[in-house]
Order: C-alpha cells, then sequence, then structure tokens
C-alpha cells in the first residue's frame, strides 16, 4: 500500500468519525430534555475522541506527511465543512 492510499484511508475514517459527532451535536440541540442532550453530547464526544486518535495514528505512522486527497477525501471533507456551518448556525439560533 502506497503512503498516499494510506493517508486518504485515515483521512475519510477521520472525517466520518467528525461527521457522525457533528450529527450527535445536531441531535443535542434538537433534544427535548435535557437527558437526552446529554446523551447525544456524550456519544459525540466519544465520536471526536475516535476522530482524535485517528488523527494522532495517521500523524504516528506517517509523521508530518500531507498527500493529496482523492475524491472520496476531498468529498467527506466538504460534508463535514458543510455540517460545522450548519451545526453553528443552529447554535447561533438557539443561543
Amino acid at each position: 500500500m502506497r503512503k498516499l492510499d494510506l493517508y486518504n484511508q485515515f483521512k475519510q475514517e477521520q472525517y466520518k468519525a467528525d461527521i457522525e459527532a457533528l450529527r450527535w451535536h445536531i441531535w443535542a440541540l434538537k433534544a427535548d430534555n435535557e437527558q437526552e442532550r446529554e446523551d447525544c453530547n456524550r456519544i459525540a464526544e466519544r465520536d471526536e475522541n475516535e476522530a482524535m486518535g485517528i488523527f494522532k495514528a495517521c500523524n504516528a505512522i506517517l509523521g508530518d506527511y500531507t498527500g493529496k486527497l482523492n475524491d472520496e477525501s476531498v468529498a467527506l471533507l466538504d460534508k463535514y465543512i458543510e455540517m460545522r456551518t450548519q451545526y453553528r448556525k443552529l447554535k447561533a439560533e438557539i443561543a
């Protein structure tokens, strides 16, 4: 397996975990009660920790390597940015 392929696999898994964390944070903002909100945020934190673990593993294995993202990685990054924007907008509306 080439370094570039490994890099893209790491990035895709990281973005998937980050997207899932954002999804849980959004559900927490929309939750009807405090218990549901806490549960959603706890799951979101777990997914954020998973994404950070993937990021650290990538850095430990590949060092400072930064390859070109393939189309699938770019699509996931775009989805992450879109969801992060949606989350921030929703959070601002609620606050």
